[in-house]
């Protein structure tokens, strides 16, 4: 039954595969058929011989997958079977997907198609259901599968039926929060350093041209040229304007049709000019919120503001679980604000105590203590950079010690540390799984402790927060034991 009406995946499967066979093994096919073409070595042609059959291997292995692999969405849940000799089955239902992420590369855009992946909370291989090359309806069928299935359950729960086709228009309106204007473009490419990206480039054509080029006399006339002050400056203006140039087109491609939006029930974020990506959450699936500063984005009154997921959230190349990584510090707080109404993010928010600052000025340092008998050990000369590393440590210290804070309130918990750059954590009672409250030797001569809380992600997510009052600790554990009353079972 299920045969009948399953589909395979989309041919040009085979020519991505393919592609990122040779890509993967581009090393070794230069070695072997281009550095050693018509060698006599014996070792050399059993080599040659023995990887040609590993890739003669390997494309027959990759039309048989394709062939043999096959899906069907039946009755909310998806069917999998896939191998020739040794056939596997596998039953993923649609109720256990947290996230869905879309991807279309370059690839992808020649040939009109698309990537889908559905992530559940499950770990290791078993934790996606990738669909790697589709049609782009095909991946709009098997989300609309997903959304109507979700957007059902969800209504049904608290929605007699005669009501549920006068609501599902509303579980489908999108609203969109932020897309990034050219200003926002160009201070992200200032912040993100990318314009430095176009150093390795230059150097890698350099060397490559070397190869091939005598550039010992072109160096020779270029010293001499750029000994005249007017020709430097015309120089270095030029260079300075083709990395700010490469900067911005650089972070136009990654960042460029950035658009955060949201309905009901889920987030969504998409991104991307020539490698496009599109990443769904459901908001109960949220389990937290953090909202980081770099020392640059600090200067800059910017932030990057990350949704932990209870299941994967996605390839962390893409940051797909990230809502733009340039936004205002206020703006950043207003965005979780408006796309997670169940969210709030208080400003003011308790400092450290006295007791906190000098212990972290007693507690020793032991990456400093090895630091300094190895340097006194092999090269006694520099005794000046134990200091210096000393004084960074202690510095790094009391700036952290400055910037962390916490606070309690409802339901919610809020962390905040950092030194150079500073991290915000957020998250809600009911999505806590455990907490931890530790108190060293040290802490309990100073009256303080370290409080921990664990979330559900992948993998699992600890949030650490050192140095604070006993009386604060037994709050947190007060505050946490209540959790009864509002727990979500997921």
């Amino acid at each position: 039954m299920m045969e009948e009406h399953a589909k395979r995946l989309h041919p040009f499967i085979i020519t991505f595969e393919l592609w990122k066979l040779l890509k993967g093994n581009v090393f070794f096919i230069i070695m072997l058929y281009v550095l050693n073409f018509g060698s006599e070595k014996i070792y050399m042609k059993v080599l040659q011989i023995g990887f040609l059959v590993y890739m003669v291997w390997k494309v027959i292995s990759i039309i048989l997958k394709w062939y043999t692999y096959r899906y069907q969405i039946k009755e909310g849940t998806i069917y999998i079977t896939s191998g020739l000799i040794s056939k596997s089955y596998r039953t993923v239902p649609l109720q256990k997907v947290q996230n869905v992420q879309q991807r279309t590369t370059l690839f992808h855009k020649i040939f009109s198609l698309t990537s889908l992946t559905f992530e559940t909370g499950m770990t290791g291989d078993q934790g996606t259901v990738p669909f790697e090359v589709i049609s782009r309806k095909e991946a709009e069928r098997l989300e609309g599968e997903y959304s109507s299935k979700q957007e059902l359950s969800d209504i049904e729960a608290d929605i007699p039926k005669e009501q549920i086709v006068g609501n599902m228009e509303s579980f489908t309106e999108k609203k969109i929060h932020f897309t990034p204007t050219k200003q926002d473009i160009l201070k992200a490419s200032f912040t993100s350093l990318s314009f430095l990206a176009l150093i390795p480039i230059v150097a890698t054509i350099y060397n490559t041209l070397d190869d091939f080029i005598n550039l010992e006399n072109a160096e020779g006339f270029l010293a001499t040229l750029l000994d005249t002050w007017w020709v430097m400056t015309i120089v270095i203006t030029a260079l300075i304007c083709v990395a700010v140039a490469f900067g911005i087109v650089s972070t136009f491609v990654k960042y460029g049709k950035y658009e955060i939006s949201s309905d009901q029930e889920r987030i969504y974020i998409k991104k991307g000019v020539l490698d496009e990506s599109a990443f769904s959450i459901q908001k109960e699936k949220v389990q937290a919120v953090e909202i980081t500063q770099s020392l640059i984005k600090r200067m800059l009154g910017l932030a990057e503001v990350k949704l932990i997921s209870a299941g994967s959230t996605g390839d962390e190349e893409l940051e797909t679980n990230t809502l733009y990584p340039f936004l205002s510090i206020e703006r950043a707080y207003g965005m979780v604000e408006e796309i997670l109404p169940a969210y709030k993010v208080e400003r003011s928010m308790k400092s450290l105590s006295k007791q906190a600052f000098k212990i972290r000025m007693l507690r020793p340092s032991y990456f400093w203590i090895l630091s300094t008998v190895a340097i006194y050990y092999f090269k006694p000369a520099i005794w000046y950079v134990s200091l210096i590393l000393l004084v960074l440590i202690y510095t790094l210290r009391i700036l952290d010690y400055k910037n962390s804070r916490y606070l309690l309130f409802d339901e919610f918990i809020q962390f905040k540390s950092g030194s150079l750059g500073t991290s915000l954590f957020i998250t809600k009672r009911s999505k806590v799984i455990q907490i931890e409250v530790e108190r060293s030797k040290l802490q309990k001569l100073f009256g303080l402790a370290s409080i921990e809380t664990i979330n559900r992600s992948k993998p699992v997510h600890h949030t650490k927060l050192q140095d604070v009052s006993v009386e604060y600790a037994d709050e947190f554990y007060t505050w946490y034991t209540g959790r009864t009353k509002n727990i979500q079972i997921e």
